[in-house]
């Protein structure tokens, strides 16, 4: 894909549009991080970062909270790109909260209550 610009067009810093800047290190991604309660050092690794989220999170279904808000970072910023739609870390939570919504539908017997618990002490302020 051919583009104009490899810079982020959702902070004022500029910075290349890494993987790393997309979901960790953009300003927009850290309050759609904070949206839901998690807090991290971003000049860690990748992999250091997801490490502290997992230890903060303590809970076992960690990675998909880290997928979800991920997708849901990825797809708020897209609504803004490809269809004007103004990105919010507040627009960014609701479609976590969806999307963690689905999951409960589907998930096993034995993490459904925690994952709801979770979801109403952490998600939804």
């Amino acid at each position: 894909m051919q583009l104009e610009s490899q810079t982020c067009e959702m902070c004022i810093w500029q910075k290349r549009e890494t993987v790393k800047h997309l979901f960790f290190c953009c300003r927009f991604a850290k309050a759609c991080w904070n949206s839901i309660g998690i807090t991290y050092t971003s000049t860690r690794t990748i992999q250091n970062i997801i490490l502290q989220i997992k230890n903060k999170l303590q809970v076992p279904f960690y990675m998909e909270i880290i997928i979800l808000i991920a997708w849901s970072i990825w797809t708020t910023r897209n609504g803004w790109f490809f269809n004007n739609l103004a990105p919010s870390p507040g627009v960014c939570l609701q479609k976590f909260t969806s999307e963690f919504k689905d999951i409960l539908l589907r998930v096993k017997p034995r993490y459904l209550q925690q994952m709801e618990i979770w979801l109403h002490l952490f998600a939804v302020h």
